[in-house]
């Protein structure tokens, strides 16, 4: 956390998701973009497409699922953790806040334990925010706490872009802590925070299950606060 001195502490009430920062209704960007908040349903193999970094492995059906049971679940878990962890912190309302940030991306290749099965797309396109000089934050004073949530998903077996052996059924989840000096409309510190789990056998997700393991990796986040 960033030393914050003797300024007044608060926290955003609205947790906002970085798809809205990004503005775009396009849902096949937004999960190119690592942003995507539902159910993810893969089908019919395989298929190769050219991208600026070369010939790459991308799923051919991709079905966007449940995107607003999730986003909801999804809201109850952070609420929960950045309640209980910032105690000091106080709630309060920030208007649009999603017009408060630009959001741009920085391409990440580098190679992970499991790179080519891994639950996410390569490149993994990682968010970076600026605050915009025409927002207007309205006389207020102090550090604000923004939750952001990048992405948080489930999905069957199938192929992420790029994972050129497919994985199997699991979850991923990252949410996105950004602290801002309301005065100066400076950035503090950014702290990103995610954990993923995919099923070790089998192939097919079972969605009965999903919310239980999404309280897993919810609860692996929070340790991590």
């Amino acid at each position: 956390m960033p030393a914050t001195g003797n300024a007044e502490l608060f926290i955003s009430e609205e947790v906002i998701f970085a798809k809205d920062i990004l503005g775009s209704t396009n849902k096949k960007e937004i999960y190119t973009k690592n942003l995507f908040v539902g159910d993810l349903n893969f089908s019919g193999g395989i298929s190769r497409e050219k991208t600026p970094w070369g010939e790459q492995v991308v799923t051919k059906q991709i079905d966007f699922l449940n995107e607003t049971g999730v986003q909801e679940e999804t809201l109850n878990y952070v609420r929960s953790i950045t309640t209980k962890k910032f105690k000091t912190y106080k709630p309060t309302k920030i208007s649009q806040l999603t017009k408060l940030f630009q959001i741009g991306f920085q391409k990440d290749f580098t190679k992970v334990a499991d790179e080519g099965v891994d639950n996410i797309n390569i490149p993994n396109e990682i968010p970076e925010f600026k605050i915009l000089p025409s927002y207007d934050f309205k006389g207020k004073h102090g550090v604000l706490l923004i939750p952001i949530v990048q992405y948080s998903y489930s999905h069957n077996a199938g192929w992420f872009n790029g994972q050129d052996w497919g994985c199997m059924a699991g979850v991923r989840a990252k949410l996105i802590l950004v602290w801002v000096q309301m005065e100066t409309k400076a950035i503090l510190h950014v702290e990103g925070l995610e954990s993923k789990q995919k099923e070790l056998q089998n192939t097919r997700y079972n969605y009965l299950d999903r919310s239980r393991n999404f309280q897993k990796i919810w609860k692996e986040i929070e340790s991590q606060i």
